[in-house]
C-alpha cells in the first residue's frame, strides 16, 4: 500500500486504485455512509492464511448427532413435540447419558470444560509451524459462554470451569510471536440458539441462567431476542473489543437478522475508531478486519465471509473463506471424527488466494485443550507445503485471470489440468499452480500464449520443488513446459514460477 501524504488527507493506493478517504483527523461515524470509509489492511491481504478454533463448552460432550457437536446446547432440548428432526439424536443421547435436561442442563457441562491441558505458547507455536498469519480465538459461541474475563456475566471461563482467561492468554501468546491476534464473536443468536429450552420449559425456565441462556420474548411457539439480549450482545461485543484490542473481528450470520442493524452499525464504528486510537491506522484505513456473512454490511465497509464458500471470479475488494477440518456441518470436536486429506485444504488454499481471498481454518481442541495427533499433523504438513511454496501464496495478488482447467466449468476433483495463478506485487513474476501433478505429458498453460505473451517478455522459467533446468516454447496454443524427469519435492499443488524481463504482460 502506497501512501502519499498532502496536508491531513492521504491518498491510499490499493490494487491500483487511489482512494482520497483516508485521513488522520477524522473519527467514523455510526452510518453506512461513514463505514464505507474503509479499506482492508494489507497486512491481511498479504496473510492469505489464518487458523482459528472451535472451543468450549460443547467440546465436553463432544457428539455430533445429527448436525454438529457444537450445536449441541440446542439440539439437546429437542423433542419429538417441539424441535427439529436433526436435533433429535443429540436429544435421545443427552437422556441416556446425562439424564433429564430439566435436572441436567448445558450449564452443568461447565465444571467439566476444565482445559487442564491448555497451553498459549504450544498453540501459537503450532500456528508457526503450521505457516498461518493470523490466529482467531473463540471469544464466546452461540451458547454465551464466554471465553474471557467479561466483567458483564458470571458465565465465563475465568470465573468458571477451567478458570482462565483464555482469550487473553492466546492474545499474548499470538502476538509474542509476531502474529496477528483476531476473535470470534457467536452470541447473537444465543436466545434463538437455547429456543428449545425455553419452549420445552428445561431448565431455562429459572432466571438464575439468564446470563447464560437469554431473556428472550417468548411465545408458544417462537422465541426472539429481547432489547436486553440485543444491547448485552452489543455491550459484550465492545468488551471484547476493548479488552484485547483484535486485528480481526469475525461475526458468524446470527448478526444479519433486522433487530441487530442499528448496533451492528454503531459496533463497527466504535471498532474502527478504537482500532485508530490504538495507533493500528487511521480513518480510511483503520488497520484492522471485521468478518461479516451475506448482507449484515454494504460492500465496502468490512470483509465479506463465505462459510465452506468462495467467489466464483476475482472481486474488486479482498474476501474470506471460513472453513474447518471436518467436511459436512460440524466444526467441534468429535472423538475419532475423520479430517480432510491435507491434499484437499491447500487445493483449497490455492483455489481462493488466486480470486483475491483468505482462508481461515478452524481446528477443534480437545475439551482438556490439545489437539488429536492427526490435526496437528495437518498443521505440520500444511507448514511444510508452504515453507517450500509460500513465496507462490504470502503476499501475492490476482492475475488477470485466476485459473483454468476443467473445475471452472465442473465441479469435482481437481486434475493436472487444473491451474491457478498469483502473482508478486511488484508485477513480476506469475506463478501458475499445478493443483495435481500428472506424470505423462508436457505441462501446457492454456492462459499464456504468443497472443498475449511474447517469447521475449519471460526471462526464466522454474518448478519450485525441482533444480532442473526447464525447457519450454510458447504459441498460440499456450506456453507448452516439458515435463521434468523427477516430479519436484512437494506432496501437493505445484507451482511454476514465471519470471518477466519486466512487468507481466496483460497487467
Amino acid at each position: 500500500m502506497k501512501k502519499i501524504i498532502y496536508g491531513i488527507f492521504i491518498f491510499v493506493t490499493i490494487a491500483g486504485k487511489s482512494q482520497n478517504k483516508a485521513s488522520s483527523d477524522k473519527v467514523y461515524q455510526s452510518s453506512y455512509e461513514s463505514l464505507k470509509n474503509y479499506a482492508a489492511p494489507e497486512w491481511y491481504e498479504d496473510a492469505k492464511i489464518g487458523f482459528w478454533v472451535h472451543w468450549g463448552v460443547y467440546s465436553v460432550p463432544a457428539f455430533a448427532g445429527d448436525h454438529a457437536a457444537e450445536w449441541y446446547g440446542r439440539w439437546m432440548y429437542a423433542t419429538d413435540s417441539i424441535g427439529e428432526k436433526r436435533g433429535l439424536a443429540t436429544h435421545k443421547h443427552h437422556i441416556a447419558t446425562y439424564g433429564n435436561p430439566s435436572v441436567f442442563g448445558y450449564k452443568d457441562f461447565i465444571p467439566m470444560f476444565k482445559a487442564e491441558n491448555f497451553n498459549a505458547k504450544q498453540w501459537a507455536d503450532l500456528c508457526v509451524k503450521g505457516g498461518a498469519k493470523f490466529f482467531c480465538m473463540m471469544g464466546v459461541h452461540h451458547d454465551n459462554f464466554a471465553m474471557y474475563a467479561t466483567k458483564l456475566s458470571r458465565f465465563n471461563a475465568a470465573k468458571m470451569g477451567p478458570k482462565r482467561d483464555l482469550v487473553g492468554e492466546m492474545e499474548k501468546a499470538i502476538r509474542a510471536r509476531g502474529l496477528k491476534f483476531g476473535v470470534s464473536n457467536h452470541s447473537g443468536w444465543n436466545p434463538k440458539f437455547f429456543a428449545y429450552n425455553f419452549l420445552n420449559k428445561y431448565d431455562a425456565k429459572d432466571t438464575t441462567y439468564q446470563d447464560l441462556y437469554g431473556t428472550p420474548v417468548v411465545k408458544s411457539w417462537s422465541v426472539t431476542q429481547s432489547e436486553r439480549d440485543l444491547n448485552r450482545w452489543l455491550a459484550r461485543s465492545k468488551e471484547l473489543s476493548d479488552m484485547y484490542k483484535p486485528d480481526l473481528y469475525y461475526f458468524d450470520w446470527d448478526i444479519n437478522e433486522r433487530q441487530f442493524e442499528s448496533r451492528r452499525i454503531e459496533f463497527a464504528a466504535h471498532y474502527y475508531n478504537k482500532s485508530i486510537e490504538f495507533g493500528k491506522g487511521i480513518f480510511g484505513s483503520p488497520g484492522v478486519v471485521i468478518n461479516y456473512k451475506d448482507k449484515a454490511f454494504p460492500a465496502g465497509t468490512a470483509v465479506l465471509d463465505h462459510e465452506r464458500g468462495g467467489e466464483k471470479s476475482i472481486p474488486n475488494m479482498v474476501w474470506q473463506t471460513c472453513d474447518c477440518v471436518y467436511d459436512g456441518d460440524n466444526w467441534g470436536y468429535v472423538k475419532d471424527s475423520p479430517i480432510k486429506p491435507t491434499n484437499k485444504i491447500i487445493d483449497e488454499l490455492v483455489d481462493i488466494v488466486s480470486k483475491r481471498g483468505i482462508l481461515m481454518l478452524s481446528f477443534a481442541p480437545r475439551p482438556d485443550g490439545t489437539f488429536p495427533n492427526e490435526q496437528q499433523q495437518l498443521m505440520f504438513d500444511m507448514g511444510k507445503w508452504l515453507k517450500t511454496n509460500g513465496e507462490a501464496i504470502y503476499s501475492t495478488r490476482p492475475w488477470t485471470v485466476f485459473g483454468e482447467g476443467p473445475s471452472l466449468e465442473k465441479k469435482g476433483k481437481f486434475t493436472a489440468q487444473d491451474i491457478r495463478f498469483t502473482r508478486n506485487k511488484a508485477k513480476t513474476i506469475l506463478y501458475a499452480i499445478l493443483l495435481e501433478w500428472s506424470n505423462s505429458g508436457d505441462i501446457v498453460i492454456k492462459s499464456i500464449n504468443a497472443k498475449n505473451t511474447s517469447k521475449n517478455d519471460i526471462k526464466k522459467i522454474s518448478i519450485i520443488g525441482s533444480n532442473e533446468k526447464i525447457s519450454w516454447v510458447i504459441d498460440d496454443n499456450g506456453l507448452t513446459i516439458k515435463q521434468p524427469k523427477v516430479k519436484p519435492a512437494n506432496d501437493y499443488s505445484y507451482p511454476i514460477k514465471i519470471e518477466f524481463k519486466n512487468l507481466i504482460t496483460g497487467l
